[in-house]
Parts: structure tokens; C-alpha cells; sequence
């Protein structure tokens, strides 16, 4: 039979310490250098842990800060949505990732530092980290913090088919996206808002658990989440980077190409904002650093290697979906992108 986690076994399950924990809590006056931590301490995840779902096997440092999408998702359509519980008493590590995370303070305060500074982090609060800023989280105490993370694609997918463009995440978005300054963040102070605790639980439950369409009821939380902290914080939050007036728009513009590339061309783009087609060529090369064909053609090819690893779809068919009506110019064109065809890159890349 199986056995269900109930509300009460997650929150008794967040506050005990796994062996990992202990051990570093124990050597944290000793020693900060992790090397010689990982040759001593050699059992990272408990029983309990893993029965949770929300601790990770230690995962071995990277020498250059940098950690990619496969080394926490398991490479299927089916995650790309996870939450993890951040490992106390381990030492601050500065690193990087391709995906995006939302920190969250369960309960406690810890020192997070992303660039060059530190903030202070208290009960309630979230930051919103997108890919490529480096930072650390100093949680050498009790505290309780939650890390939820979201592929770049899926953070993509909420941003323009979920959330309306005028709106801080949104421009955020476009901001880390299609510009060079990364450095950036969003906190949100929630101070222990109980309905938003008990939605980040439900989150976590529907996780461990997994029971008929969890996948549905997760992607429903995030959403939640999202519009809450934009609904009662936004006013309140800490935005290091003012916004730009042209950030909506240049959501628009973005959008309507998500929503009509299998067969938009520039001027039909240009008409539909009222531009001309040099005007909005200069504009999207501005929003995206690339001209309109370079930006749709990585749109297609992104698509088209995101289905080939995800899912069972023949490739004619994905070829179709981004925007090739000839499977010949599909498969070429895609060698050309990314040096293998279709068939070779999903054996490559699909797991199982």
C-alpha cells in the first residue's frame, strides 16, 4: 500500500536534521574548508530525506561555480518544477545555474550574498534569482529554506502564456533575458504571510507524494504563488534595477512572437505594432541582441530539441510544430543549428 505524507509528517520532516546536517554542524567551528568536509563526511541524505523527496544526493562541486539543468531535473517534461530544502550548516558556496529559483525563508533568517553584496533574509521573504547571477545562501543556522526550482522553458512558458505582460516579473524577465546586465534579483517581503506558508506545503506535498495529476496541482501552485506575491508585494519589494517604461512593450513584442512563430515574418510583425520593418528590426536586434530570422530560428530549434528529449513525437511532426511544412528543410536546417540531425540529438540526449 502506499504511503501518503500528511501535513504534519512534512513539517516535523523540514525541522529535523539529516545526518549531512549534523555533521557539518558539528565540524562548523572546525573548518570551512569543504573539500576536507566532503572527504570527512560521507552519508549527505537521510532515510527520512529521501522518503520527503526535498533533499538531493550531495551533488560534487563544480571548479567553476556553474550548475546546469540536468545535474537537478531528471531530463523529462515531467520536472521542471522541483523544491528542494536547503542543507543547514554547510558552508556559503558562490555559484550559478541555468534555471531560475525562488528562495524561500520557511522560518528563520540567513545571509544570502548575490554579486558583490548580502541581504539579510527573514521569515517570509522570497528572492527571485534568474539563471546566470551568481550568489550564495549562508544558512550555518536552524533556519528552514526552501529552494524552488524552474527551468528556463517552464519560467518562459508562465511569463508569456500565464502572467500579463505589465507586471515586475514580467519586465524582470525581459530585463535578464535579452540584456547583458544579469546581476539582478527580486525580493519579496511576505513576513510569514500563513496563507502563502501553506501554499508553499502544498507545493512540497504535492511533490512527495505524487498522487493523480500532482503535475497539474503543482504547475497551479506556482501559478498561485506568483500572482499572490504580485498581488499583495509587488508595491513593498526590493528591485535593485529601476524598471524601464519600454519593458511592456518590448514584453508585447516578445510575446507575439511566441504566440506566431511557426509562420510570422517581420513585416506582419511590424504592422500588427504599427512600426515599419526597418523600425522594428532595429528594435527586436535592441530586445534580443539578434536580428528577427537569428531570434526565430533559435526559437524553432530550442522548440524543436526541447520535444525531441521530452517527448515521443515523431520528428516530422515536430518539425511541423516549429514552423517547417518540409521535413527535409527541418532536418537540414536543424543539422546545420546544432551539427547532428534530429534522430541522432534525441539519442544523445533522451534518457531511458
Amino acid at each position: 500500500m502506499e504511503v501518503i505524507m500528511t501535513l504534519q509528517e512534512l513539517v516535523i520532516c523540514l525541522h529535523q536534521y539529516t545526518p549531512w546536517e549534523r555533521l557539518h554542524q558539528e565540524h562548523l567551528g572546525q573548518s570551512q574548508d569543504i573539500e576536507h568536509l566532503n572527504r570527512t563526511l560521507s552519508s549527505p541524505v537521510t532515510d527520512q530525506g529521501k522518503k520527503a523527496g526535498l533533499h538531493l544526493p550531495h551533488i560534487p562541486d563544480r571548479a567553476d561555480g556553474t550548475y546546469s539543468e540536468p545535474l537537478f531535473f531528471s531530463g523529462t517534461a515531467d520536472s521542471d518544477i522541483l523544491v528542494i530544502q536547503h542543507d543547514r550548516y554547510t558552508p556559503p558556496l558562490i555559484h550559478k545555474h541555468d534555471f531560475y529559483e525562488l528562495v524561500y525563508v520557511y522560518e528563520g533568517e540567513f545571509i544570502q550574498q548575490i554579486g558583490s553584496g548580502k541581504l539579510l533574509m527573514h521569515t517570509g521573504d522570497f528572492c527571485l534569482i534568474p539563471p546566470g547571477v551568481h550568489h550564495s545562501l549562508d544558512v550555518c543556522n536552524y533556519s528552514i529554506v526552501l529552494n524552488i526550482l524552474i527551468t528556463e522553458a517552464k519560467f518562459k512558458n508562465i511569463i508569456f502564456n500565464e502572467l500579463k505582460a505589465d507586471n515586475l516579473i514580467s519586465s524582470f524577465f525581459i530585463g535578464n533575458i535579452y540584456s547583458e546586465n544579469v546581476n539582478d534579483f527580486i525580493i519579496f517581503h511576505t513576513n510569514g504571510d500563513r496563507h502563502i506558508q501553506e501554499l508553499i506545503l502544498d507545493l512540497c506535498l504535492e511533490q512527495v507524494n505524487q498522487k493523480d495529476y500532482y503535475k497539474y496541482m503543482i504547475n497551479a501552485d506556482i501559478l498561485k504563488l506568483l500572482g499572490l506575491l504580485l498581488r499583495n508585494y509587488e508595491r513593498t519589494c526590493d528591485v535593485p534595477r529601476i524598471r524601464k517604461k519600454k519593458d511592456s512593450e518590448n514584453f508585447s513584442i516578445l510575446q507575439y512572437i511566441e504566440q506566431n512563430y511557426r509562420s510570422l515574418t517581420l513585416l506582419e510583425l511590424a504592422e500588427h505594432f504599427h512600426y515599419s520593418a526597418q523600425h522594428m528590426s532595429h528594435r527586436l536586434k535592441q530586445i534580443t541582441g539578434m536580428a528577427f530570422t537569428e531570434y526565430l530560428l533559435q526559437k524553432r530549434m530550442k522548440l524543436a530539441a526541447d520535444m525531441l528529449v521530452n517527448t515521443s513525437v515523431r520528428v516530422k511532426s515536430i518539425g511541423e510544430n516549429a514552423g517547417y511544412q518540409s521535413q527535409e528543410h527541418f532536418i537540414r536546417t536543424f543539422r546545420k543549428y546544432y551539427g547532428v540531425t534530429p534522430g541522432a540529438y534525441r539519442a544523445m540526449h533522451q534518457k531511458g
